[in-house]
């Protein structure tokens, strides 16, 4: 589950906003002093500094933005339940293949704390369904809608509000 994906178009150009928080994380009501796993948390520590406030210890997990000890590392501290929340913020939607979108949907579900929330953005495009190459890898151009099904092979959906998908176990 947490070895190198296998991937057509790489995730690592996707990673670009050195400054700007995906707009999930200022929609989410902390819980003081848990710790979240930021899956495909991208090659910034934007999110782990606005948490810092929240007294949320971030823990980035990145196989395409991050090094190998980066990710053993991040790896060893969210496996099996450490976790009060996952983020994943507009990850699922530069992944082509379904195989790796579960994979990381796995991933979410295997960090989070039985009663821990998983928090799954999907940046949309231009929302017309059909899947394209782009000049930083792939784009699914999916409605957040569109992932309900896979995501509840492995999460139960609790609400979806615009492009912010809230899931449990």
């Amino acid at each position: 589950m947490w070895e190198l994906p296998i991937q057509e178009h790489k995730s690592d150009a996707t990673s670009i906003n050195s400054s700007k928080l995906p707009t999930s994380i200022k929609k989410i009501d902390w819980k003081q002093g848990t710790r979240n796993a930021d899956i495909g948390g991208g090659k910034f520590d934007n999110v782990t500094e606005y948490l810092e406030q929240f007294d949320v210890e971030n823990i980035i997990y990145d196989p395409f933005n991050r090094s190998l000890q980066h990710n053993i590392d991040a790896i060893s501290k969210i496996k099996y339940g450490q976790c009060y929340s996952a983020t994943c913020n507009n990850v699922l939607n530069v992944i082509k293949e379904d195989v790796n979108k579960e994979r990381v949907i796995q991933q979410c579900e295997n960090v989070i704390r039985d009663d821990g929330w998983v928090y799954i953005q999907i940046y949309e495009g231009d929302k017309s369904g059909i899947g394209r190459e782009t000049s930083k890898g792939w784009q699914e151009n999916k409605k957040t809608r569109d992932y309900i099904t896979l995501i509840e092979k492995y999460l139960r959906v609790y609400k979806v509000t615009g492009n912010l998908i809230v899931c449990s176990k």
